[in-house]
């Protein structure tokens, strides 16, 4: 019974070492970018700047302003596609 017990200390350990790395990685950029947008990032520490493919490259572009297009255009086909629902329904009677 020891065995099992030592397996499953070892399992969540892998697991718990796994998910911190993981989750540096994820939030590293995310909190990188907040801090130099707020001024707070430290310039006496040398930060890495990778991309996917491991090139020099900012961590990420303003995600804000890609949201605010992906909703604009949704909102236009949802335009698009209220107009052409109307004409094909004909006049309305009001």
């Amino acid at each position: 019974m020891a065995r099992f017990k030592a397996f499953d200390l070892v399992t969540l350990g892998v697991i718990t070492v796994g998910g911190i790395y993981m989750g540096t990685q994820f939030f590293g950029p995310l909190v990188i970018d907040q801090l130099k947008k707020d001024g707070n990032l430290r310039s006496d520490i040398d930060i890495p700047e990778f991309d996917d493919e491991k090139e020099k490259s900012p961590w990420s572009e303003d995600l804000r302003s890609q949201l605010v297009k992906i909703h604009e255009q949704e909102l236009q086909q949802k335009a698009l596609q209220e107009a052409a629902s109307d004409s094909l329904q004909g006049p309305s009677k009001a």
